[in-house]
């Protein structure tokens, strides 16, 4: 274990938790701002380009940390997960059912990436303390 990256690592998942429920908000803000896609949600459109960025970045740290391929695969699906939200976004036809269902996908799918950011964290400070209590 590199147990510098793996505390960037952690740090970097709190983050990443953080910028999630803050997508939800931004989300709420462009409902309430006018309900269309527009620029009420420029926000969350920023917020969720840059979480792609973190997240793509997070495999790299989770590769540098040495903690076993668990939290590589996790970080992986994260980021899959993300790009997912993206196309989810860019395929949808506001004002129809198949807009609406893929709104409904797109929050469910955002749900699951907060438990799985929280997962992934959690992860990584049992791997950390697993390796400090195997180091006595």
């Amino acid at each position: 274990m590199n147990r510098p990256f793996a505390m960037i690592l952690r740090a970097w998942m709190v983050l990443l938790l953080v910028l999630l429920v803050v997508q939800f908000a931004l989300a709420g803000f462009g409902v309430g701002y006018g309900g269309g896609i527009g620029p009420g949600f420029e926000l969350h459109f920023r917020n969720g380009d840059a979480l792609l960025y973190l997240y793509a970045a997070a495999i790299l740290l989770a590769l540098a940390a040495r903690l076993g391929p668990k939290p590589v695969w996790l970080t992986a699906l994260g980021t899959l997960l993300v790009l997912l939200q993206h196309g989810l976004a860019l395929v949808n036809v506001p004002g129809t059912l198949w807009g609406q269902s893929l709104f409904l996908v797109h929050a469910l799918n955002g749900l699951v990436l907060i438990l799985l950011t929280f997962r992934i964290g959690r992860l990584v400070k049992a791997l950390m303390r697993e390796e400090v209590t195997a180091g006595r």
